[in-house]
């Protein structure tokens, strides 16, 4: 078995394209044509099909897909193990979160991790919870952070509170009260996440007697925010999001307090890399270094 074709194959339709596989593996247009032909001729049945948009894999490559990608990661594994024996860290770690950590907790774990780690690729996907949940179970990524792991069955290790606060247009009429009761939502105009992205928002308001009046919606928080500067609505977003806002909508705190729990999680702790858990521990070690309401 040469696993390069599968990597080969898995590239292909990740970028939709044989060529744009060709040029990042650094093979020739011909030479990559030739694997995956090879790789149809070993598994004895077509994987991929040309359509108008590009590579697409067949319903036979699409129920093989998840298995070739658990298959690239144990032998990503297996090279790191062997590197980390001859004493150089090297490897690829896939880490899939949500866009307000990649945007206020990646950059400084990322600095503090390539010091020490300067040979490791990172890749850093941002999605919404769903989009999340389907990169770990199709093993697209090998390290996830952001909240509600733990029903996918994920060995999962919560990190900290991070409490949910209400977002309002500047000179609303809320503004002038430092806490605002949950209950006063419910006759807003309200620009909500979309399903799928944030559920925490959607869990908060099902505990209302009636929904406010959804206006937006959108699966883009700096999008929420700039239609709340604009008067458009009132939003609840984490304070990981907000902290560092200084623009013209304007932060308070909900009563009840909200919070949400922000973890990371992989699919088996004792099989994974040993790049993943070098960079779990600089994940743990930055959470406890910023004052956050750790649960480690």
């Amino acid at each position: 078995m040469n696993i390069k074709k599968y990597e080969a194959f898995v590239r292909a339709v990740e970028r939709g394209s044989l060529s744009k596989a060709a040029e990042e593996l650094g093979y020739t247009q011909s030479g990559i044509s030739h694997m995956m032909q090879s790789l149809e001729e070993e598994v004895g049945f077509p994987l991929m099909v040309r359509t108008s948009s590009g590579i697409v894999p067949n319903a036979e490559g699409e129920l093989l897909l998840p298995i070739i990608r658990q298959l690239l990661n144990t032998n990503e594994s297996l090279e790191q193990y062997i590197a980390k024996i001859k004493g150089a860290d090297t490897g690829r770690l896939r880490i899939a979160s949500f866009s307000s950590v990649a945007t206020y907790w990646m950059p400084s774990i990322l600095r503090e991790f390539q010091k020490d780690y300067p040979h490791v690729e990172i890749q850093i996907v941002e999605g919404g919870t769903d989009s999340i949940d389907a990169m770990m179970n199709n093993r697209e990524a090998e390290l996830c952070i952001y909240t509600g792991g733990e029903k996918l069955g994920l060995e999962w290790i919560p990190l900290c509170r991070d409490q949910l606060l209400i977002l309002l247009p500047p000179r609303h009429p809320l503004t002038e009260r430092a806490v605002i009761p949950l209950e006063m939502l419910m006759d807003e105009q309200f620009i909500m996440p979309l399903a799928g992205y944030d559920y925490e928002v959607h869990h908060i308001l099902d505990r209302l007697d009636h929904y406010p009046h959804i206006r937006f919606s959108s699966c883009s928080d700096y999008a929420i925010i700039s239609m709340v500067a604009e008067g458009l609505g009132i939003s609840i977003l984490p304070e990981l999001l907000l902290r560092n806002y200084h623009g013209d909508a304007v932060v308070r705190t909900l009563t009840p307090a909200q919070y949400r729990i922000i973890g990371m999680g992989v699919p088996q702790l004792r099989t994974a890399s040993p790049v993943t858990q070098n960079f779990m521990q600089y994940v743990r070690r930055y959470v406890t270094t910023q004052g956050e309401q750790v649960f480690f």
